[in-house]
């Protein structure tokens, strides 16, 4: 008995590590490499699930024509945008001293099948538990090599695209759900912006949110006052004056400056349920991924206190 039991670890150890000599190539990183500066910034990671092929888009350039994509595209969409500054804006990309984009390579400790259906689910606790991936100047967002059942998936903090689900066929499709989904990371949209419920247009108007077409529509500028636009983000450059935080805002439950009537509800139901299970569909936006739904009350990642109740 004790005979196999040693097989087996010694068959568990030595395929973990047979995996991981695999996975290490030349140019590929397995840490988020050090900042170049403090500012807020967004960074990428190339993840696979533990049995996922390894297509090296972290190290070949393929994920980079893509985020660099990305940019030029937001770059465009912004100053178009009617009622904007007029202003060009990209994302703040976290970049190594080197000049290069940081991408972390992560191979999860689950195979693909054993992931949740939505398998941010997994995929969050992961980063934030076991990588160390939980700083909130930071966007951490994935380019995950397996399938799922929605094309991607994002809030506040986290973010993922699924490279093999059956809509990202293409590097257009790729670029849009990823533009989409970068937009949620921001809290976007949140419901008092016009035309917005359940954090997406009610109208299905091709564009709008970099879905279907490379237009941003009142997300990102609008006139209603007290209500949160995208422009005034602090992942984006240049940066506004007075620009607000995801973060603060969506999982902090500090609506600041920001007193839209629609807000202001929404706040108010939340702490009306402090001692309660709070329902993730109490939100400003998008969700905050950094939210732990176990225990009763609204709790997030690495704030100890019951932030309804404060």
């Amino acid at each position: 008995m004790k005979k196999k039991f040693f097989i087996i670890l010694f068959s568990i150890l030595f395929c973990s590590n047979l995996t991981y000599a695999a996975d290490e190539k030349p140019g590929r990183f397995f840490e988020d490499q050090p900042d170049v500066n403090d500012d807020f910034q967004i960074h990428f990671n190339y993840l696979l699930a533990s049995d996922s092929e390894d297509r090296e888009m972290d190290i070949n350039g393929k994920m980079e024509k893509i985020l660099l994509e990305i940019n030029e595209v937001m770059l465009k969409a912004t100053a178009e945008n009617k009622k904007s500054d007029g202003v060009a804006r990209k994302y703040k990309f976290d970049y190594r001293a080197d000049g290069k984009l940081d991408i972390t390579f992560i191979r999860m400790d689950m195979k693909h099948k054993e992931l949740h259906k939505w398998a941010n689910n997994d995929i969050i606790p992961f980063l934030n538990k076991v990588k160390g991936q939980k700083n909130i100047k930071k966007i951490y967002y994935n380019f995950a090599d397996f399938g799922n059942v929605d094309g991607g998936e994002a809030g506040v903090g986290y973010g993922t695209t699924y490279l093999k689900n059956t809509s990202n066929g293409s590097f257009e499709r790729k670029l849009l759900v990823s533009l989409h989904e970068l937009l949620h990371t921001q809290g976007m949209g949140y419901e008092c912006v016009p035309g917005v419920k359940n954090a997406h247009y009610s109208s299905d108007k091709p564009g709008y949110m970099l879905d279907s077409g490379r237009k941003i529509g009142p997300v990102y500028a609008h006139t209603k006052e007290g209500c949160p636009q995208m422009m005034d983000s602090v992942y984006l450059t240049p940066t506004r004056n007075d620009p607000y935080d995801p973060y603060v805002l969506t999982c902090l439950l500090d609506l600041g400056k920001y007193n839209h009537p629609k807000l202001l509800k929404k706040l108010d139901k939340i702490k009306k349920k402090a001692d309660k299970k709070i329902k993730g569909n109490l939100k400003f936006g998008t969700s905050c991924r950094y939210r732990d739904h176990s225990p009763k009350g609204y709790y997030i990642w690495g704030v100890e206190d019951n932030i309804a109740a404060r």
